[in-house]
């Protein structure tokens, strides 16, 4: 974890953590990574090959590989929180220390849908302010809509801070756009909320401070406007 320290006794630069779970969620993560959001950033997943191959974080946890041998939660919501739970204490650990934790899964699959709410509680367990941020599958994805209901349902029973992205919106907005140059205006909507939250953080934390500091955190240019990806 980076060390948020600074030099004004009683008082520390808040650390923040963006967390991806599933495939979603590390694509969100892989975003994030390299930026200059002044964020730590934490993928969990049960796939093995996108974990260590296709997503970047600056930590990565691979849940239930004794289980599942890296081939996924195959869609099963119930295995994807089974694996969550036997992991719980190093999800524990990996966010400890945070003071703000935002956790972003896909809905509809088995890793994020079933995992997502685990994560959110072992954050919440330590005290630790926690936003959810859920994406909703396409339309035309069939059985996946109500596997997403049903896994949405569960993050708003732990987890009162938390918004449902609807992949939908993109395409009713930007209806030139093929699935996966929308999938990456979602992820892209969702990066710059959370750095206008961490701006906003920020700022309040010098105020608290009454020193002022160089914002580095830059979000991406022209993303769109989350509120509008969310439906009422």
């Amino acid at each position: 974890m980076v060390d948020h320290r600074t030099d004004i006794e009683g008082l520390h630069e808040p650390s923040i953590a963006v967390v991806g779970v599933g495939g979603a969620g590390c694509n969100v993560i892989s975003e994030f990574f390299g930026s200059l959001c002044s964020v730590d950033t934490i993928a969990i997943n049960t796939d093995k090959d996108a974990l260590h191959n296709r997503t970047q974080a600056d930590q990565k946890i691979y849940i239930c590989k004794e289980i599942l041998k890296g081939e996924g939660a195959r869609g099963d919501a119930a295995i994807g929180k089974k694996c969550a739970d036997i992991h719980r204490e190093e999800i524990r650990e990996a966010v400890a220390g945070h003071d703000f934790v935002f956790v972003v899964a896909g809905l509809g699959g088995g890793t994020g849908t079933g995992a997502a709410s685990v994560v959110i509680e072992a954050a919440q367990s330590q005290g630790i302010m926690t936003f959810a941020i859920a994406i909703a599958p396409f339309s035309f994805e069939g059985s996946r809509i109500e596997t997403a209901k049903i896994g949405y349902a569960h993050i708003k029973n732990v987890c009162r801070n938390s918004i449902l992205v609807e992949n939908d919106l993109v395409l009713n907005h930007m209806s030139d756009l093929s699935p996966e140059k929308a999938f990456r205006e979602v992820n892209r909507s969702i990066m710059k909320y959370v750095m206008d939250q961490v701006r906003i953080v920020n700022e309040i934390y010098d105020d608290e401070a009454s020193k002022p500091r160089m914002v580095t955190e830059k979000a991406p240019e022209n993303a769109f406007p989350i509120r509008q990806l969310m439906s009422a």
